[in-house]
């Protein structure tokens, strides 16, 4: 048998099996509907104003930001656990395993100048925590 009839079968039956589930559920499920199921749910409260408010950009560039050096202590921790062995098996030199982690580095320490330049490390500051210019020493 050919492997990608195999492969194709696979995937078919990882399509089917999932619609097949949810067709039995939305044809076995009880069907009551009501307005008060589609409000919003405030943990008990009685929502005030819309759901749809806008947040501060500043949110999300930090959460990138903090998912780029994430991911980056996750691609660091393997190669610090072959840094030594490969060494010391003598088949790769220094340069050949310090070179790509250095590089790899490098441009993330240029990713972070970049960011913390445009202000991107910086948080946003409320009014409320400007002091007027009277009030400064």
């Amino acid at each position: 048998m050919n492997e990608w009839i195999a492969i194709g079968a696979l995937a078919l039956v990882g399509l089917l099996i999932p619609l097949g589930m949810m067709a039995v559920s939305y044809l076995l499920r009880p069907s009551v509907p009501e307005t008060s199921k589609r409000a919003t749910y405030e943990s008990g409260e009685i929502p005030t104003g819309g759901t749809r408010i806008r947040f501060n950009i500043q949110y999300y560039m930090v959460a990138l930001l903090f998912l780029v050096f994430d991911i980056e202590t996750v691609l660091l921790f393997p190669w610090a656990v072959i840094y030594r062995p490969a060494l010391e098996s003598g088949e790769v030199t220094l340069l050949e395993v310090l070179g790509p982690m250095l590089v790899f580095v490098a441009i993330l320490l240029v990713g972070l100048a970049w960011a913390w330049r445009n202000g991107a490390v910086q948080w946003a500051t409320s009014p409320r925590q400007v002091e007027p210019e009277a009030d400064r020493p």
